[in-house]
């Protein structure tokens, strides 16, 4: 008689996970046609010295909205940094940072995902209008962003300034299904984007924060701000972009930002 209670605890059980996963419905986004993960490099048009290769680990999402509507999506990814000086009145590269500078961009596209494109020029999410991040911002003439600097002397005063990466277009999209080779000798779908970005000019003025706002009401604190109507396109600092890879794998061999085990002999 316990056997039969055991075998028939068995099957109840059995069952009743059957009916379970019979109900599990994976769910896709409206744009699962896109989205993923991808291991990019980058290419500059503008400057050779830009090119970051893809051992480097650039990585390229593409997501849905929060719309989840069929032709929004949101791309993700990091360009070179150009970081700049004066010379002769003009501004010029100074030097390239290897790690990259974030962007990212909300687009409703066209097409298909053998070929896409952006709708025009939208706001770079990861660099805010307000002056509310001076990694951003690239302060002229020797001056400095950081609001501590800033003296009594100092409020009122206007200094231009450079918005990096303010805004971004996406011109043309391409996903390849088993279209590329990974690092690691593997298949996988190939990914390549045209991108292209902007800078502003504007003019940055320093003010006196609200009383109420500072840490001893008898200590005066300051702050940068965009002076009101200031802000326009840097003409001659757009960067277009090339982003070639392939959807990662989730092959460790594929992850350029994994080492590979030291083996000893």
């Amino acid at each position: 008689m316990k056997k039969i209670k055991y075998f028939l605890a068995l099957f109840l059980i059995t069952g009743l996970l059957s009916s379970c996963f019979d109900k599990i419905d994976n769910w896709y986004t409206n744009t699962s046609k896109y989205d993923g993960r991808y291991v990019v490099g980058t290419v500059c048009e503008e400057d050779d010295d830009y090119n970051v290769d893809i051992k480097y680990g650039y990585e390229l999402w593409i997501t849905n909205s929060a719309a989840n509507i069929e032709d929004e999506i949101i791309i993700d990814t990091h360009v070179a940094i150009i970081v700049t000086e004066e010379k002769d009145g003009d501004f010029e590269v100074a030097e390239i940072e290897d790690t990259g500078y974030a962007i990212k961009g909300k687009f409703k596209i066209t097409g298909d995902p053998s070929r896409f494109q952006g709708g025009g020029i939208v706001p770079n999410l990861y660099s805010n209008s307000e002056l509310t991040d001076g990694e951003y911002y690239l302060m002229i003439d020797g001056h400095y962003y950081d609001p501590s600097d800033l003296e009594d002397d100092d409020v009122g005063e206007e200094f231009d300034a450079i918005h990096l990466y303010a805004r971004l277009s996406m011109e043309e999209g391409k996903i390849t299904p088993q279209g590329a080779k990974t690092i690691g000798g593997n298949t996988s779908d190939a990914v390549s984007m045209k991108i292209t970005t902007y800078c502003d000019y504007l003019v940055v003025e320093s003010y006196t924060t609200p009383q109420v706002d500072w840490s001893d009401p008898a200590v005066p604190e300051y702050a940068w701000r965009v002076k009101e109507g200031s802000r326009k396109n840097a003409d001659g600092w757009e960067e277009h972009w090339t982003l070639d890879g392939y959807r990662y794998t989730g092959f460790p061999e594929d992850n350029p930002n994994i080492k590979p085990p030291i083996i000893e002999k």
